[in-house]
């Protein structure tokens, strides 16, 4: 027993046990398997104990976990989840943004090795999930699930159980489209080994794609039409033509009909979805195309259950003497609910656009086929129904976050509020009638480019008249500085930049000028980026201690906005030049001659990931500290009656003793010496 006493303790015992915990549960097992002593044993089953107690603890907490956050039914906790989601799918985006910027930032093909479909394909899914599975889900996802029930002093949503059936068909719709923006080609190529041989799909198929190809010896004249693109067949090897020969295969079946496409493993189509080539199979081919249009039905979905879920809490679920008085409603809530009232109008078409389109693809009919009587315009005006709507969907809400920081950092009253939201409203109404701007060059005759383009200039008043009356709020005010009014500043400076660029591309004969140019892609990115993520920003600071309920670092938030300001800049005003200089975007490839610019937009987009990396700085840094907070205005908006002015002169009262205290101190002080 003396020699067992004085015998070290094994220090591989609890990694023999976290192996063979479920084989031993006898002690006399254990002694003999190890030869321990009886001092082992004792530590043994104190570990034993211990690991019990840490396995206990990790069920209770996987438990909590998936209670809190995976079943979860309460509307903050949906919202904050919608926050974390868009979180996720805006790094993925913001990845491909980098491959982009990457591949542009110097003339030659570097990055993607002169693979335009593979660029195209990457362009696509950008667009795709900043737009329905970023910008979206944060204003309709975050800001009105969290904020909609607290303003109209409601407990929940109407139907909480939809409200997170919808957040999870978001999700799903996130990983289909994940399968498009970064899986492998051959990931797409189901009909190789599929016994079905796509009998079904055939009638849509040009006849040459009907014969039952036995060898190479039926292919197409490739250098034929190989000479349409270069003189010299030698020098082909970055055309599209040549990608097709190296990547042209056959299916090897009992029955063959058709020949796999080269880019059937790809959607290249941009987000808008260019038809006929999107709903033609021999230039899309299947997979990833019906993936990418199956998950922007999903966003669909969830927005419709969003709005529907909100719009009826409005409506039931509102406090009494509220239901009819937008005056006692926060410019925030009266924004969401003017623009969900919007999605309600054209999410329906944008759904009814892709099912056609799938139908067209699959089913053998002709929406979009002109050939059989279809028209390939009709999608186009169907999409662009609801793409410029979508612009000022996402823009809207940016002005609500505004109106509430500028009142509230300034302590004065909104300068002339009804003007303020008929102006809003105006601008929604309008924003129905000028889709038709996106299409100057698609054919359309000279007096609807003349409406289109009259509408649209009138559609700056009231955009002008929200200009004047944030200046005329922050007039004669106490101002102050913190991180929320920064932003709304940065808010104010994009949106007038991209509403005067706006102008330009409004007049048919600058369009023209300028159509399917970086002018374009500048433009609606100081709308869609810079704008409206400087008023989601500015929305998520002034609402900080309510959402997280601790305070956050002044110095991280200053820099973020800092590098977020400066990077939004440096990376689009650069493309407004050479887009005006008439360089195509699309294309991967450049002249020399805009080298500089180019190169100098790529340093602004890593600008703008130092940014983002600051704003997660900010979220771990509050969450590490912990410093609890409370809201001072106790979300009182402060936009309406005399309780602004009454709370002004307090704290200018306030103001004054102490600084009148200060001075007699002062005073008293020399006096006494």
């Amino acid at each position: 027993m003396i020699e067992n006493k004085k015998k070290p303790f094994s220090p591989l015992l609890p990694v023999y046990f976290d192996t063979l915990y479920f084989s031993w549960n006898n002690s006399a097992e254990w002694i003999l398997y190890f030869n321990t002593t009886n001092q082992d044993l004792e530590l043994l089953n104190l570990y034993i104990k211990n690991k019990k107690h840490v396995y206990l603890l990790f069920s209770d907490y996987l438990k909590y976990f998936f209670k809190k956050y995976i079943y979860t039914i309460n509307h903050k906790r949906i919202a904050i989840n919608y926050m974390y989601f868009s979180m996720f799918s805006g790094f993925s985006g913001m990845s491909l943004a980098t491959m982009i910027r990457i591949e542009l930032s110097y003339p030659g093909s570097h990055f993607f090795k002169g693979d335009s479909i593979r660029y195209l394909q990457v362009i696509t899914a950008h667009g795709l999930i900043m737009v329905f599975f970023v910008v979206v889900p944060l204003i309709f996802g975050f800001f009105a699930n969290f904020f909609i029930p607290f303003h109209v002093g409601s407990k929940d949503v109407s139907f909480p159980r939809i409200n997170s059936f919808g957040f999870w068909i978001l999700f799903c719709g996130y990983i289909l489209l994940c399968k498009v923006a970064f899986f492998r080609k051959s990931m797409f190529n189901y009909y190789d080994n599929n016994e079905l041989n796509l009998l079904f799909f055939s009638k849509k198929l040009p006849k040459i794609y009907n014969k039952k190809l036995k060898n190479k010896k039926n292919t197409l004249n490739w250098d034929l039409l190989n000479s349409f693109i270069v003189e010299n067949k030698k020098e082909t090897t970055n055309t599209i033509w040549h990608y097709l020969i190296n990547n042209l295969e056959f299916v090897k079946k009992k029955y063959t009909y058709i020949i796999q496409c080269s880019n059937s493993g790809f959607t290249m189509t941009g987000w808008t979805f260019i038809t006929p080539f999107s709903s033609k199979i021999k230039y899309t081919g299947f997979g990833s195309q019906d993936i990418a249009v199956i998950s922007v039905i999903f966003a669909g979905v969830t927005t419709t259950l969003s709005l529907t879920n909100l719009l009826i809490t409005r409506r039931v679920l509102s406090m009494p003497g509220l239901k009819n008085k937008k005056s006692l409603i926060p410019f925030l809530s009266i924004s969401l609910f003017l623009t969900m009232r919007m999605l309600a109008l054209i999410t329906p078409v944008l759904g009814a656009a892709m099912i056609m389109l799938e139908l067209d693809r699959h089913w053998n009919t002709s929406f979009f086929d002109y050939t059989y009587g279809g028209d390939a315009v009709l999608f186009h005006h169907l999409f662009w129904f609801f793409g410029h709507p979508e612009v000022y969907v996402v823009i809207i809400p940016g002005f609500g976050i505004i109106n509430m920081v500028l009142p509230n950092n300034n302590f004065r009253r909104i300068a002339s509020k009804n003007h303020l939201i008929w102006a809003t409203y105006i601008m929604a109404y309008m924003g129905f009638l000028v889709w038709g701007h996106h299409m100057y060059l698609i054919g359309l005759d000279h007096k609807s480019r003349s409406f289109y383009s009259t509408i649209t200039i009138m559609i700056s008043l009231p955009a002008v008249v929200k200009i004047v009356n944030w200046t005329l709020t922050l007039l004669n005010g106490v101002l102050i500085i913190n991180t929320q009014i920064l932003f709304a500043f940065s808010f104010i400076l994009f949106f007038l930049s991209g509403g005067l660029t706006g102008m330009w591309l409004s007049h048919v004969g600058l369009n023209i000028y300028v159509h399917d140019t970086f002018y374009v892609v500048a433009h609606f990115h100081f709308m869609f980026s810079a704008s409206t993520f400087s008023a989601i920003f500015c929305g998520i600071y002034y609402y900080y201690n309510v959402i997280f309920g601790v305070k956050y670092s002044k110095f991280f938030s200053y820099v973020h906005w800092l590098y977020w300001t400066i990077g939004q800049w440096v990376t689009f005003l650069p493309l407004y030049y050479v887009g005006y200089n008439g360089l195509p975007r699309r294309y991967h490839d450049f002249p020399h001659m805009y080298l500089g610019w180019q190169s100098l937009s790529t340093l602004g987009h890593l600008i703008t990931i130092f940014s983002i990396v600051f704003f997660m700085i900010v979220l771990f840094d509050s969450k590490l500290f912990n410093l609890t907070s409370t809201s001072y205005n106790f979300f009182l908006p402060r936009l309406n009656k005399r309780i602004t002015y009454y709370i002004f002169k307090i704290k200018h009262v306030q103001f004054y003793n102490k600084k009148f205290l200060i001075n007699y101190l002062q005073f008293k002080k020399l006096f006494n010496n």
